[in-house]
Parts: structure tokens; sequence; C-alpha cells
């Protein structure tokens, strides 16, 4: 009997000293019906458990009562059949997804031409995938246009650019921050904003000005600057006197410098070069390598437009970041031993405006200078024509820590909260600032408004929306950097794409891009669906007509002392920027960039170009965040390697000569190329609708960027380590450039280094292979 007992008692789960009373309610609750099973253990459980047990073994001890046992046995049965179909039922239930605000698109074949799918793209993205799909992608592209036109920039960009100075860490960029974390809290609820503060090493204006003489011969004075500019600098210039006869030479780039060095030696001299081309820092960067012992820096009446007393703010350090913290984060907790990035100057700069250029460009003799390099100057020097004169720099810049602050909010996803797109503006400015930073954070707070509008309509993106309001970014993205370094770590596993909307607005004629190529197709299926502001045509259909092919058109370098370039050669991650340009050179770093410079550069359309940009980056957005499936294009890189690694052959036999084969970057490469194939293939076969398993090839193609981080150089003394976009000896560029060196003057060139720098290019490139083809066990490469 006892037996019997234990028997049915296990069968029930275990003792018998309970049974469970489930009352069902239906509660109705907006769009989706929800059953609760509430559970209510009764006063006399073990009573109830035992009786049941007594009741069942009494009716098995009695097989005389035939017919009353069966019919009760099989409704004993028919009751837990029905008990047990209703459970199972009910838990289905609950696993079924809402039927409203769920948002889909088809998603995206890899590799297909999007202008092929032009004609047809509405189609496609209203085709019902999913059956419970109520908001499409037209639906929500829809509700985007909608939203924008509402948008009022000008108010914001004048609200933000003239508050006085705003400079990194001053009281009117801690306003600024203020007035962005306010916004925000209004937009995405307090739990959803937060502060990332850092305290910086900043180069700052002394009480000693900076000033500039003739020295040494027959007209010794002082050249005296404009009082106006007496707060225009070179941040992080080194300080001290430097003298030494003048020399021109153009923009400073490395081939002007080259070219210059034909005609004479820039060992000690102090070099003036005009703006443009590339940045302050390049420029002074290579005025250091040919051993030039000062920089002076103009924007010449040749390339921009100003009143000729104005001259232009632009830091020096040639790196990102806070200089003294390099490769780690200048949190206030930071017990670092001090240190020094290695792109800080060891030579003095200043930046003068065209009139003091005027004053100096003319009295040079010697070589006549090109006709491509003629403005102001038409001489290269080196020295005055007329005399043994000299030029006296000194500059007494100071350097003072400052509190910085990044501001963030966000819109949480609802599947992949985990992995997000980060969209960024700098905040800070030298003078107004209305297009190198007012446009952007007036940008950035119109696209929080906009997509917090969208969400309470329905949208629910699958990842989340991280807004970002950088300070520090005219001393060198220091607070994108910082942040960037603060979370190194863990940033590549989190970030599908980084977006800027610095100096987005600086005309309205020409779309312009630059930063990874894996996002190239995904912002030209956006600027298909966008008209362009100031003409008929679609941006895309605009820049083609220009050029069939799209990219040499709106392609440009990426500016080094940009956020792009710190999330994509410091932090690994698919980074894109994007701006509006006219054809005359906007007057960023000065107090010219006002609101009224900026309507003038727009035609008087600021914001019909803004919207333009909104939609580009929010039709971008809506993609990355709707589809299973990110649409990074990881393939782009088969090409840029070739690209890179065929102007490796012309130096084929020189490294023979040495001991050494191209065999194994070749087979690198190769490796990347069929990695990056078979992931297509397996993609183009898989069920796209496989939440898991698009989440697998999600973070392959995510890490893509990092794993192009070269892993074998110091981050601190090296940090831009990307293989293709980074700078240094160990990129594709730097060997080429050893190489080259090499060829000329063997006896200057170290070949070790260029031996190593070149196994660790192509390890760098075998393990980004490695990394996308998936596990170690699917890896067919024949060492």
């Amino acid at each position: 009997m006892e037996s019997i007992r234990a028997s049915i008692s296990n069968f029930f789960g275990g003792e018998l000293r309970s049974y469970t009373r489930f009352s069902l309610t239906r509660q109705a609750d907006g769009d989706m019906s929800r059953v609760e099973m509430k559970s209510a253990d009764t006063e006399n459980d073990e009573e109830i458990g035992d009786g049941m047990v007594d009741g069942m073994l009494t009716r098995i001890q009695k097989p005389h009562d035939k017919c009353k046992s069966t019919m009760k046995t099989l409704m004993f049965a028919v009751f837990f059949l029905t008990i047990g179909f209703l459970v199972g039922y009910l838990a289905f239930r609950g696993q079924t997804p809402r039927t409203t605000h769920t948002v889909t698109e088809p998603s995206p074949r890899p590799n297909v031409p999007m202008n092929t799918q032009e004609q047809e793209q509405e189609d496609d993205y209203n085709e019902d995938y999913d059956e419970v799909s109520v908001l499409h992608f037209s639906d929500i592209l829809k509700m985007l246009q909608e939203s924008l036109t509402g948008t009022e920039l000008e108010p914001k960009i004048r609200k933000v650019s003239e508050i006085g100075d705003h400079q990194t860490g001053s009281n009117g960029d801690l306003t600024n921050a203020l007035y962005i974390k306010e916004e925000f809290t209004k937009m995405l609820q307090q739990q959803n904003v937060w502060i990332d503060t850092h305290y910086v090493t900043l180069q700052v204006n002394s009480k000693s000005p900076n000033r500039i003489w003739i020295v040494g011969g027959a007209k010794n004075k002082e050249i005296v600057l404009e009082e106006k500019n007496s707060k225009v600098y070179c941040p992080f210039s080194a300080n001290g006197t430097f003298t030494g006869k003048l020399v021109y030479a153009n923009y400073g780039t490395e081939d002007d410098f080259k070219e210059l060095q034909k005609q004479m030696d820039v060992n000690g001299t102090v070099v003036i070069v005009r703006v443009g081309e590339i940045n302050f820092a390049e420029k002074v960067f290579n005025a250091e390598k040919m051993k030039a012992g000062g920089v002076l820096i103009y924007p010449d009446p040749k390339d921009y437009q100003l009143n000729g007393d104005v001259a232009m703010f632009g830091h020096v350090h040639m790196g990102l970041g806070d200089p003294r913290t390099p490769g780690f984060p200048s949190f206030n907790h930071t017990q670092f031993p001090p240190t020094k990035s290695s792109g800080l100057p060891g030579i003095l700069a200043h930046t003068i405006s065209a009139n003091v250029a005027s004053r100096l460009l003319p009295l040079l003799g010697g070589v006549d200078a090109q006709k491509s390099w003629k403005g102001i100057g038409t001489k290269l020097g080196p020295g005055f024509a007329d005399d043994n004169g000299q030029v006296k720099l000194e500059v007494n810049n100071v350097e003072e820590m400052r509190p910085m602050h990044n501001i963030f909010g966000v819109i949480q996803g609802n599947e992949e909260k985990d992995h997000y797109v980060v969209i960024g503006a700098q905040r800070d400015s030298f003078g107004p600032g209305a297009a190198e930073s007012g446009a952007g954070t007036a940008l950035l707070l119109e696209l929080a408004r906009i997509f917090s509008k969208l969400v309470e309509g329905g949208f629910r993106p699958r990842r989340s929306i991280v807004f970002a309001s950088w300070s520090g970014g005219d001393f060198g993205a220091i607070g994108a950097t910082e942040w960037l370094e603060g979370y190194m770590s863990v940033l590549h596993l989190k970030i599908c794409m980084y977006i800027s909307l610095d100096k987005t607005i600086q005309g309205g004629n020409d779309f312009k891009m630059y930063g990874s190529s894996m996002l190239h197709n995904l912002i030209r299926s956006s600027i298909e669906m966008v008209k362009s502001p100031l003409s008929s045509e679609n941006i895309f259909k605009k820049a083609q007509a220009v050029n069939s092919n799209w990219e040499e058109t709106v392609l440009v370098p990426i500016p080094m002392d940009t956020s792009v370039y710190a999330f994509l050669a410091i932090g690994g991650i698919p980074t894109v920027g994007l701006c509006f340009v006219k054809n005359d050179k906007y007057p960023f770093h000065t107090e010219m960039d006002t609101v009224e410079t900026l309507l003038q550069f727009t035609g008087g359309n600021l914001e019909a170009v803004g919207r333009a940009v909104a939609e580009v980056v929010g039709i971008s957005v809506i993609k990355l965040t709707m589809h299973h499936s990110l649409p990074l294009d990881y393939q782009k890189y088969s090409n840029e390697l070739t690209n890179e690694i065929v102007k490796f052959q012309k130096y084929t036999t020189l490294l023979e000569e040495r001991g050494l084969t191209l065999q194994w970057l070749y087979s690198a490469r190769g490796a990347y190329f069929r990695a990056a194939r078979e992931l297509s293939n397996e993609i183009d076969g898989s069920d796209l609708d496989d939440v898991l398993l698009c989440r697998t090839y999600n973070n392959r193609m995510m890490r893509v960027e990092y794993n192009f981080l070269s892993p074998y150089v110091s981050v601190t003394s090296c940090p831009n380590r990307h293989l293709v976009y980074g700078r240094g000896h160990h990129t594709l560029h730097g060997i080429l450039e050893q190489l080259a060196l090499l060829e000329k003057t063997p006896d200057l060139v170290d070949f070790n280094v260029i031996r190593n720098d070149l196994a660790y290019a192509t390890w760098t490139i075998q393990g980004a292979a490695e990394a996308l083809a998936g596990e170690v066990w699917t890896s067919n490469n024949d060492y």
C-alpha cells in the first residue's frame, strides 16, 4: 500500500501535501490580451493531499465496481488532459509577440547594387514579412519626414553659438552642457541621461603675449601682432624662442617639403605656411621632420575670403585626446605618473593673419615659387632678399587643467540594447562656432527629439541609440577620445556605428562623406532616398551626374583631428562623417564663424540643408536599428586591401635581395577575401529572421574594424593603430614609405624595422580574416 501511495505521489511531483488551484483571468492591456494564472494554496493542504491519495487507493482496491471505477477514471483522465492543454496553450500564448509597435523591414540583401533596387525599393520595404508587423520602413520614413518639417535649427544654433566664450572647460561650455542635458532629459527622461567628466590638460594663453621680430639685418623691428588676435594661438606648441631664416613652404604637406628640399636645406629655419590641405598639427609635424625650428601659419587670400587682420586658431598636437594621458583616460582618479604624448611638437608654432604675413613674405629672396604655390608669397627664401635678416619667434603658452563634460542620452533598444548606434557632435569652439559646433549640436538635439517622437509613434528600435555631446573638439577631439580610452575594452563589442555631426553644414551645393568603407553602401542607400537641398534630384543622382563612380565624387580624406578618426583609428569602430560644402572654404576657427556667415554659405537655405543632413542620418540609423542583420559591408575591405597591397609589387626585387618575400602578405589578403566571401554565402543561405543566428553574424561583422588595429604596437606611443586608416610605421602606408626610403637611401633605414612591420601587418590581416571566418575549426588556411 505504501509503495503504491509513494508511486502516485512521485507522479505528481513529490509528496502530495498540497495542490495548486489556478484562477484564469483575462486582462485587456491595450493591444494585447494577456492571461494570468494565479495560484492559491488551500488552508488544508495536507488533508486534501492525503485525501486525494486515499481516494485513489480506495478506487484501485475495488475491482468489483468495474463500471463505476472506469467512468471515474475516464473523467479523471479527461480532467487532467484538459488542465494540461490549457496550461500549455496559455504558456504558448504568453510567448506571442505584441501585435502592435513591431517594426520590420525586409532583411538586407548583401552585395546587391542599390541602383538595381531603386525602382522596387518602396515595394520591398512595404512587403509584409511578418504577420504581426504594423509599422514598416515606409511608415517610419514617412514619420521621420513629417517630424523634420517642424525642424528649426537656426534658433538652436544661435543659442549655443552666441553665448560668448565657450571653449573647452569654460563657463560658456558648461552652460551649453547643462542646456543640452536639460533638453535630453525632457525628450529621453532622466534615467536615460548622464554626464561623463574628465580632467584634461589644455594649453592656453599666458599674460605674456606671443611675439615676432625681424632681427639681424638693417630692419631690426618687432612685427606687431593685431590686438584682436592676442587670444589666437596654437595650443600644444613648444614654448621659448627661436631665431632662423624664413622659408616659404606652401601648405606644409609632405609633398611640399619634398619639393622644397630639392631647392634648399630647411634645417634651422622658421617655416611659413598657409592654412589648408592638412591640419595645423600635420604642418608642424612635417616641418619638425625637416628639422625646422619654428612654424608660422596664415590664411592666404587666395584660399580664404577673410578680413586681412583675421588669424585662425588650431592645435598642433599630432594626436587626439589629452596629450598628458596618451592611451588612457584622464579621469580625476587617474594616478599615472606625469607623461606626454609622442605627438607633442618639439618646435614653436604660432598663427598669424594675412596682414602680418604680407609684411614678411614679400621680403623673401632666393628661389622663385612655382605657380601653384604663389599667393602672398612669390619667393621661397631662405632669408630676405636685401639683407641677412632673420625671424625671431617667441611663444609663451601655459598649461592648465580643466574639468570637461561629455553629455549623453539614450533610447534603449528593445531586443539588443547592448548594441548601439552612437550619434555625436562637438559642443565647444573657438569663436562663435556656428558651423564648427553650433549646427552639429542643433542637429543632435533635433535628432534626439525626432527619434523620441518616432518611439512615441510606435517605432521600437532593436538596438539602442546613443546621443553624445562632446567637449574638447577644438583641442583634438579630446572628449570623444577620452571616452573611447575609458571604455576601450568594451566599446568595439557594443557600437555598431558612430556617425559624426561635426562641421556637417558648410554650404549646400555638394555632399561629401568620409570614414569607414564598411558604411559606404549604407550611406548610398540613404542618400538615394533624400532630395538634394538645392536641386530637384536626390543626393545620389546629383553626385553620380558629376562622376558615374559616385564614391569618387563624394569621398574625401578623413580629417585627423576629428571624432571620426578617433573612433575609427583608435577605437576600431565603423565610423562615418557627412557634410554639405560650398566651393569657397569656410572660415572655421575664427570669429567670423557666425550664423550670418553660415546663412551666406548656404544661400539662405540653412533649414533645408539641415533637414537633408538629418534625414540622411535618420534613415541610416533606422536601417541600423531595424534589421536583425546589420548592413555592414565587410567585403569592401577585400578591395581596400588589394588596392594597398598591389603597391608593394614594385618593391618585390628589393625585398627578395634581402631574403624577404611578399607571398605571406598576399596570402593573408587572400584569406580575408575568402572569409568575407564565405560569410556572405553563409548569410545568403540563412534565415535572417533568426535573431540568435543574426546576432552571431553581427558580432563578426562589428569587430572587423577592431581586428584591423595592430596588436603589435603600443597604445600609448602609437594610438592610431588601424592598419589601413591609422598613422605610423606599422601601417601599410607607413611600410610603403619605409620601402621607398630604403630604395633611395638604404644606409639611412634599419631594414629590421621594415622586416618586423611587414610581418606584423601580415599577421594583423590574417587575424582579421580568422576572426571574420568564425570558429577556429572552420579555418582552412594552410600556413
